[in-house]
């Protein structure tokens, strides 16, 4: 009995042994297979890092283009607020000038006279004496004859340039009369009339004044006229006589 018994053992340890290297091999393969799962979770880590690290790149790289875009929509908004608080630019129709007709030409035209007719001291480019000032001087203007509170008037349609004051002439009105004619009325007391204003012939200007540089004469106008900024004998001018 013992001598059959030893096959049977022989035999028992041959599959023993087989079932051993089978659990060795199943263990290799859950061992391996084991790790290689845990290789692949470390490329896919390392693969979510570098997407997001050219997430974090890409961010960084569109940062300049939103903050150009951010300074351009800035710099519009200032635009525009600068274009809301410019001040707007009314150009006016009106001209600067007495505009130059039939009826205001100089030694043609029909003026009237700006105060009483009579003629107390001529045009003159020659010395002549001032009696106020002591002195010889020329007087290119025509002083006529009027008392202290009448009326001036205006020699023709024209264009109030001034009303100014002057330490020598007093007050003067100077007006635009067209054609490059332009009269002063000086030694004025009150003035109806202002910078700007247009006139017409005949119109009341004020009343009479006094010139300062010639006050010690009997009382006058004192009147001057420039054409195209020279002076000219305004009863010339005017067509008028002494």
């Amino acid at each position: 009995m013992a001598t059959k018994d030893k096959p049977n053992n022989k035999n028992l340890r041959a599959l023993f042994s087989v079932i051993c290297l089978c659990i060795v091999a199943l263990g290799l393969i859950v061992y391996f297979s084991t790790n290689s799962a845990h290789t692949t979770d470390v490329n896919e880590a390392t693969t979510v890092v570098d997407k997001a690290k050219d997430n974090k790149n890409k961010k960084i790289t569109t940062q300049p283009s939103t903050a150009v875009t951010t300074q351009e929509n800035s710099a519009s908004k200032t635009t525009k607020k600068q274009e809301k608080k410019k001040p707007t630019t009314v150009t006016s129709t009106e001209v600067s000038t007495m505009t130059s007709s039939d009826t205001n030409i100089p030694y043609k035209s029909f003026y009237k006279y700006p105060s009483d007719e009579t003629v107390l001291t001529g045009y003159s480019e020659e010395l002549v004496k001032n009696k106020t000032m002591n002195d010889y001087r020329a007087h290119t203007a025509v002083d006529f004859k009027a008392a202290k509170g009448s009326k001036v008037i205006s020699i023709n349609d024209g264009l109030v340039l001034s009303v100014t004051k002057d330490a020598m002439l007093g007050t003067v009105i100077e007006i635009d009369h067209g054609s490059k004619l332009v009269a002063r009325y000086c030694g004025m007391d009150t003035v109806n009339v202002s910078e700007g204003d247009y006139v017409t012939i005949g119109e009341v200007l004020g009343t009479l004044g006094t010139t300062p540089f010639e006050e010690k004469s009997e009382s006058h106008l004192h009147f001057e006229t420039l054409l195209d900024n020279k002076y000219v004998n305004p009863l010339n001018v005017m067509g008028k006589t002494e």
